[in-house]
């Protein structure tokens, strides 16, 4: 097999590499390539594919030229960078937490403290027999860290003697000098020229920084920054093996419109199915509970409303399995029940609609089915794909045919968990109790929490001095899927936050730090969701949809707006309307914003109070205007952002070759005069011999007087190279030219 292949995929080779192999200099390799081999690349930096590759050695065989060694694409070789280490934290050994836990691939993972204490990065070593190398421990408390410096990402690497900067993010003018190694000073003189004025902690875009490597022939490579969750980036997550994954109890919300029923239904489950067939009424003490129903166990978070998909899918808490959409049969479809369906939406969660109130005189459940329609839910009865179910939540009818429809659904979703692992759930709420201390509502998403167990939620670290399940009882340990209240953090953590067990204090306590430091930074970094950070982020993602959240004053012109906006969308780009309603803008609309990326758009109608500060803290955009063409205009900016670029000629100069010469080693180059307006040193070219094109491309070099020059303007002589190029003759005449972007309209 060919050595250039990995995974069956050809790897391709740069030409610098090649030249490297038959010791050619770029130049010269490039002039081979063109005239004797007849392939045609743009520079030393131009990958070439496997049939290319074999044709040059074909052609050097034949040359008596073949290496012994085989080309390999090169490997950037890191720089280890002591300054600033990547931290990383991993679990030690799961050795010691008991029966049921399972070990990960079978190895032990070993923690020490080193004696430098000013050291306080974290690292991890693997060994496969933990009776090998183990180092001698000096008396005294038993620790369990490595703490060393984790080699770094270079920024900037070194490939076959050619500058790569790797661009992440925002950089300033002045950190960006510093990595092309040139004065900033001369950077913001090179900016003054081309009209921009900059100073030194100004940020520069990517293709800003293109063009001033360009200049020192530095290359810039984009490298997008993965986010890794909590979990990940402290390798606290396991992975499960598939014998313990076993059948767990759906996690259900109730949401929908005020007084259609959702308090009344959630104590209507809660008092007629009681776990352990416990009968009367029972003062619940955590915002969740459990019911049973035919030996199967559902677990119903207690916060009716949009709660569990705004708050904390923000965090990227993802709490829910199954909604519970209800809607009274007497009113119908109301604005709250349309919010409830786009959150649910947003989420990805399947719905189920509980039709209450069919006990009323006046109830229409046709009616709420016709209506639901209308926002994509269509009952399964006509087709569909939404389960529909009639109750009573007062009468307390038909409560089992919703709970029957829940577990079905449960099953198709084949909900699985494992409890013979490290427990990892998520904070519904908490409070600080002026007796107890820090109390935090925990659900249990993977594997057993237990009391003694070590655990940390965000910021927050602690050890479980006592659990309470749903009814106040105290418990020994809590599986996948229940609600549980711990005591034994030693702060209140955030609704939202991930909590985990980790295997020491210490351990905790270091990964608190990381997170306090890591919040902080994504604090100040944290970019506003607006149309113009939208419409920068189309031109380097395949992001094309603008999503949007409408507010208008009234039904009519909320209507109006949708159907304005919705026509700007074409085959490349889309508008994407999350959730349109009357009324003016809440916090409920800021927070689905935040979650599904979207701009809220008023028109007519005001923020709340609430809505402002939500929108200032999660830098949510609100656009608010009384005309609706003046909203339009600037969702249609916004969408020709996102639109592919279109490039025009735009005309420059002629040159006219008086002279060549030859140079050894280079090739020809030309003693020119310009004719006609101007040519500068990075001109698209087309050379013309009798007015026939015989060449197009661009130039190499461009010279005044043995100096390099950057513009050489009519009247003036000047000496030019053409990039791979060298049947250039007295008497041709060279037309400069360059590409000029052209912004595209959605007209």
């Amino acid at each position: 097999m060919n050595k250039r292949l990995k995974d069956g995929e050809y790897m391709k080779v740069r030409v610098h590499e090649l030249a490297k192999k038959y010791e050619i200099k770029n130049k010269e390799f490039l002039e081979i390539l063109k005239k004797d081999i007849g392939i045609t690349v743009t520079s030393h930096l131009s990958n070439l594919d496997e049939d290319q590759v074999n044709k040059i050695d074909d052609y050097f065989a034949k040359m008596n030229m073949l290496k012994v060694e085989t080309v390999e694409p090169v490997k950037v070789h890191k720089e280890k960078k002591e300054e600033k280490p990547i931290r990383k934290i991993m679990d030690e050994d799961e050795n010691d937490e008991g029966e049921g836990y399972s070990q990960k691939n079978n190895k032990k993972t070993k923690f020490q403290q080193t004696k430098n204490k000013k050291n306080n990065n974290i690292t991890f070593e693997e060994d496969g027999n933990s009776h090998k190398n183990k180092s001698k421990k000096k008396k005294g408390r038993r620790t369990d860290f490595v703490l060393k410096t984790v080699e770094a990402t270079p920024d900037v690497v070194e490939e076959d003697g050619i500058k790569i900067i790797k661009f992440r993010g925002e950089l300033t003018l002045g950190d960006f000098a510093e990595k092309l190694g040139v004065n900033s000073a001369e950077i913001i003189k090179k900016l003054f020229l081309k009209g921009q004025m900059l100073t030194i902690n100004s940020p520069i875009t990517l293709s800003m920084a293109e063009d001033l490597a360009a200049d020192y022939d530095v290359l810039i490579e984009e490298e997008q920054e993965v986010e890794l969750d909590f979990g990940e980036k402290f390798d606290l997550e396991i992975e499960d093996k598939v014998a313990d994954l076993k059948e767990r109890p759906p996690v259900i919300t109730i949401m929908g419109h005020v007084d259609h029923g959702k308090t009344s239904l959630l104590d209507a489950i809660r008092t007629t199915n009681v776990v352990g067939g416990e009968a009367g009424g029972i003062t619940q003490k955590i915002g969740a509970y459990q019911v049973e129903r035919d030996g199967k166990r559902i677990t119903f978070i207690d916060t009716p409303g949009h709660e569990a998909f705004t708050d904390m899918r923000a965090r990227g808490a993802q709490v829910t399995d199954i909604a519970i959409l209800v809607v009274a049969a007497d009113d119908g479809v109301m604005p709250q029940t349309v919010e409830a369906i786009s959150h649910a939406k947003v989420a990805k969660v399947p719905i189920i609609v509980a039709v209450n109130k069919i006990d009323k005189p006046e109830a229409n459940p046709m009616k709420v089915k016709q209506e639901l329609m209308e926002h994509g839910l269509v009952s399964a009865e006509w087709g569909g794909d939404v389960e529909f179910v009639e109750v009573s939540a007062k009468q307390k009818i038909n409560l089992d045919g919703l709970l029957d429809t829940i577990l079905i659904t449960a099953e198709i979703l084949e909900l699985k968990g494992n409890n013979k692992k490290r427990a990892k759930g998520v904070v519904l709420e908490s409070r600080l109790d002026p007796k107890i201390g820090p109390i935090a509502d925990i659900l249990v998403q993977e594997g057993t929490l237990k009391i003694g167990d070590v655990i940390v939620a965000g910021e927050v670290q602690g050890k479980v001095k006592a659990l309470l399940n749903d009814k106040g009882e105290r418990v020994n340990n809590a599986t996948v899927s229940q609600p549980v209240e711990v005591i034994g953090f030693n702060n209140v953590p955030d609704a939202g936050d991930t909590m985990y067990v980790i295997q020491n204090e210490q351990h905790a306590k270091r990964i608190v730090e990381e997170v306090r430091k890591e919040r902080k930074i994504q604090e100040t970094t944290k970019k506003t969701i607006s149309l113009e950070s939208l419409s920068d982020q189309f031109k380097h993602e395949d992001l094309k949809e603008l999503n949007l959240i409408l507010r208008a004053d009234s039904k009519g012109s909320v209507d109006a707006l949708r159907d304005s906006l919705l026509k700007l969308s074409n085959d490349e780009v889309a508008v994407s309307i999350i959730q349109a309603a009357s009324g003016a803008i809440t916090e409920s609309d800021v927070k689905l914003a935040e979650a599904a990326g979207a701009i809220i758009i008023g028109y007519n109608v005001r923020p709340t109070t609430k809505a402002l500060k939500e929108a200032e803290v999660s830098k949510v955009e609100i656009r608010t205007s009384g005309i609706i063409y003046h909203i339009t205009e600037d969702i249609e900016k916004a969408l020709a952002g996102m639109l592919e670029p279109e490039y025009r000629e735009e005309y420059l100069g002629r040159i006219e070759i008086k002279k060549v010469f030859k140079v050894s080693k280079v090739g020809n180059i030309a003693g020119c005069i310009v004719i006609d307006g101007k040519v500068k040193n990075d001109s698209n070219i087309r050379i013309l011999r009798d007015n026939v094109v015989i060449y197009e491309g661009k130039l190499a070099s461009l010279k005044r007087f043995k100096d390099d020059a950057k513009e050489v303007v009519a009247g003036q002589e000047c000496g030019l190279g053409v990039e791979n190029f060298n049947d250039i003759k007295d008497g041709d005449v060279v037309e400069a030219f360059e590409m000029v972007e052209v912004k595209r309209t959605l007209k």
